[in-house]
This record gives C-alpha cells, structure tokens and sequence, in this order.
C-alpha cells in the first residue's frame, strides 16, 4: 500500500512515519514544505491512503493560514478529482476550529474542502480535532506549551506562565499515532467525518509546571517520579527526549 504523508518533516509527521515504518506491505511517499505541487501531483497518482498532517499553525501574515491550510487542502482534492480517484484521507485538525480566529477559521474552512470531497466522491475521510499534542520531537515556542516548558526548564531557561489555573486539555503523540494507524484495521464508516483520540488529559498550567521542575530535581535527589501515572510518564518521556547527552551522566 503506497501512503502518502504530507507535512512528514513536521512533528506528527515524523512519529507517524515511525509508526508505519512497523507495519509491512508499507511504502511511504513523502511531502513536506519544501517539495513543489507536481511532487505532491506525482504521490498522489500512486497513494492508495493519504494522512494530510501539513499546515500552518503560526505566522504573522494572515494569508499563510489561507493558503497553508485550505489552499493545500482544495490541492489535493482537486487533484484527486483531476484523477478520478477516491481514497481515504486522515487529516489533523485542530480543536481551535470552534473558535472564530484566523487559525481555526482556515482549518474548518479545510475540513469543509474535505467532507465535499467525501460526499462528492464517496470517499472515507478522518478528520481529528486534536487539542494540545505533546511528546518526542515536538518543536518548542511552536507545536506546544509542553515542549517548550520541557526544553526550557531542561536548559535552564525561564519559563513564562500567564494564568497558572488555566486548564488545558493534552493529548500524548503516542495515542494519536495509534489511534491514525487502527484505521487501517477497521471498516471506515463512509457517513462519518470526526474521529477522536479517546486518551486524553486533563491539567493547569501551575500543575504541567511544578511536574515538569520536579524532574528536573531527580539528578539531585536520585527519586525517580510515579510512573504508574500515565500523565506523568508521558510527560517523563517527552523531558528526557529534550536533554543533553551529558544530562545521562550521574556521579557515583
């Protein structure tokens, strides 16, 4: 089965593709922002399933979200159309498609390209409103304010906390990357559109803080940090992926 991904240098992007990279009869077709439109024109005529995980989360020129995020999306479904071809497509949405600012207006405009397409074509479609994704790669300053609290806290930077009971909803790459690759096992439901990932988190800011600091104290007190809490031990997880090498090295 050829797969295309597109946004594979991004950070669901690359989990996912070490995800597939497991499972057999697997090729993948790469598409990320530096490739042109005939690249994507040229995977498309051979993808049998498409995970459109590229956009534009952040930028200061309104138009970038526009063309980053509708514009890609209407690309590939007008170029599947141009092919005649109908195959199922998982994108990464946002939970900020509720809201009415410029991000999450152009990736509900991007959802609304998707489910014509569907109903046009009769083609599957997985749209996942994902809300605060964090885990292994995730860029800090841009993918989540886990990664960046993870990076800085690790090196030794200030950290800038605005409201500290400010709840915010997580989710772990892990169980996203799962919950995207099970589709491939079960029949997809051609009259339903939103999926979600059903592992999700629950934490104020004060609280994902005061966690984080905590590991970093383990060098000093040698405690290592209750690991049969499934936040806590993704949370670990995506801290050590952000340390030095020298940070594994304890005195005797």
């Amino acid at each position: 089965m050829n797969i295309l991904i597109t946004g594979s240098g991004g950070f669901i992007g690359m989990n996912l593709i070490e995800g597939l990279l497991r499972k057999d009869n697997i090729n993948i077709l790469y598409f990320d922002k530096e490739d042109n439109l005939e690249t994507l024109k040229s995977h498309l005529k051979q993808a049998d399933f498409v995970y459109h995980l590229a956009g534009v989360n952040r930028s200061e020129k309104e138009e970038d979200f526009e063309v980053g995020n509708v514009g890609l999306t209407k690309k590939i479904v007008d170029t599947l159309l141009e092919l005649n071809k109908s195959i199922p497509i998982v994108m990464s949405s946002s939970t900020q498609a509720d809201l009415d600012n410029i991000y999450g207006k152009s990736k509900r405009r991007a959802e609304e390209v998707l489910i014509e397409y569907s109903k046009r074509c009769k083609a599957p479609i997985c749209i996942f409103r994902l809300p605060n994704v964090f885990g292994k790669w995730s860029r800090p300053n841009y993918n989540s304010v886990v990664s960046t609290f993870c990076y800085n806290i690790s090196h030794n930077l200030d950290i800038t906390i605005t409201d500290e009971n400010k709840e915010l909803t997580l989710v772990y790459i892990d169980d996203v990357i799962n919950s995207f690759i099970s589709l491939f096992d079960k029949q997809m439901d051609i009259n339903k559109y939103y999926y979600e990932v059903e592992k999700t988190f629950k934490i104020t800011l004060g609280e994902l803080a005061k966690i984080i600091y905590e590991f970093k104290t383990i060098r000093e007190t040698s405690i290592v940090p209750d690991l049969s809490n499934e936040l806590i031990k993704d949370l670990y997880a995506t801290y050590l992926s952000y340390l030095e090498p020298n940070d594994f090295i304890y005195s005797l």
